[in-house]
């Protein structure tokens, strides 16, 4: 995997990969940003970038990836932007609660 300079790269790739329907091979982009060292303070990107992460975790019911991502988040949110972890995990809730409705339905 390619290692990204800034989370905006690996962001806007990921897009781009879930556009042509490898969902697979972007959420392991997204999930190589979280996990890197290089990317420790938070910015309003990585709040971004863990929607989109949630999202294809979800799409592809990937839970221990899910989990394993939002501890990660979890310790870069540790240092003072709680809400942002907030605001992830609730976006997490809803949409699979939206996704299992629409399943059972």
């Amino acid at each position: 995997m390619a290692t990204f300079q800034r989370p905006e790269n690996a962001l806007k790739r990921a897009e781009e990969l879930e556009a042509v329907g490898q969902k697979a091979k972007a959420l392991n982009q997204l999930h190589d940003v979280i996990t890197s060292r290089r990317h420790r303070t938070w910015t309003k990107v990585l709040e971004q970038l863990m929607f989109k992460y949630v999202e294809l975790c979800i799409d592809l019911r990937n839970r221990d990836l899910a989990k394993d991502g939002l501890i990660q988040f979890r310790m870069i949110c540790q240092s003072g932007n709680l809400p942002s972890l907030d605001a992830v995990v609730r976006h997490y809730l809803a949409e699979a609660e939206k996704r299992t409705a629409t399943a059972q339905s």
